[in-house]
């Protein structure tokens, strides 16, 4: 593996994420994190991957290890990673680093061009690798987008004087503008249900979408019991050729998982 494989990679995230947010989103380009600046880590993982973690900084020059230090977690889901796990190794890596909002990792196959450039190293990859990248990054940013947008949507005014916010995977509700630290109340939960079901309304194909609803039956049936990981992960596993619909409210559903 080349010298500055994990560099050129950092700044192929940045860049591919910058993409996807001008293309998308202009109107956040300024705002949208790592785009500023960032520092990155990198770690070695089974079957020829590496982890690279991007963290958000609002100023100075991107800086990262020149060596790949050991991964320091046991417990990793399965490698090669599959597209239907990203939700899986999003909320893993995430727990398991205590990464921020505005931070993101990302899995790399180590295919190495020669060249210091991403891009010639992503040519090299399968089409499984293509698969499970292309949905990688279009994951990440579209969960960063639906966190912006909770942070600046509020719930309607309840008579209790109670206002619920949302926020990315670790809901919390303030009760009279005191943070109560409580994840998920019996309220916000069937809120949550019915945010996925109206996402789930969208997707157009009728065979499809009526095995993800019934996922979502068996999930929300489940939540509270020690079968409710379970049924997450299957309700994932069956979305997963339509992360582009549901996306959207993923973040809130794993939120039930905290």
């Amino acid at each position: 593996m080349r010298e500055h494989f994990t560099a050129d990679w950092a700044f192929g995230i940045r860049g591919a994420i910058e993409n996807i947010v001008r293309s998308n989103f202009p109107q956040d380009l300024r705002s949208w994190p790592l785009l500023q600046s960032f520092d990155f880590e990198a770690y070695a993982l089974p079957e020829n991957y590496v982890l690279l973690i991007l963290k958000d900084k609002l100023s100075g020059v991107p800086a990262g290890p020149g060596v790949i230090s050991a991964f320091p977690h046991a417990g990793l889901p399965e490698l090669p990673p599959k597209a239907s796990d990203i939700e899986l190794w999003q909320f893993y890596l995430r727990s398991k680093f205590s990464l921020r909002e505005e931070d993101a990792p990302f899995l790399v196959p180590i295919k190495d061009s020669g060249k210091n450039d991403a891009s010639k190293d992503y040519e090299l990859f399968s089409a499984e690798e293509q698969l499970f990248w292309n949905r990688q990054i279009s994951y990440v940013v579209s969960r960063y987008k639906s966190h912006l947008q909770s942070m600046t949507k509020q719930s309607p005014v309840q008579p209790t004087n109670i206002t619920y916010n949302v926020s990315g995977t670790s809901a919390r509700v303030n009760i009279n503008s005191t943070d109560s630290s409580v994840n998920v109340i019996s309220t916000e939960v069937s809120r949550v249900f019915a945010q996925v079901r109206e996402a789930v309304g969208l997707i157009p194909d009728p065979t499809a979408r009526s095995e993800i609803g019934r996922a979502v039956d068996e999930m929300e049936q489940a939540h509270g019991s020690s079968n409710f990981l379970q049924k997450y992960q299957a309700f994932i596993t069956s979305a997963a050729n339509h992360m582009t619909i549901l996306a959207p409210v993923i973040p809130v559903l794993t939120g039930l998982l905290i």
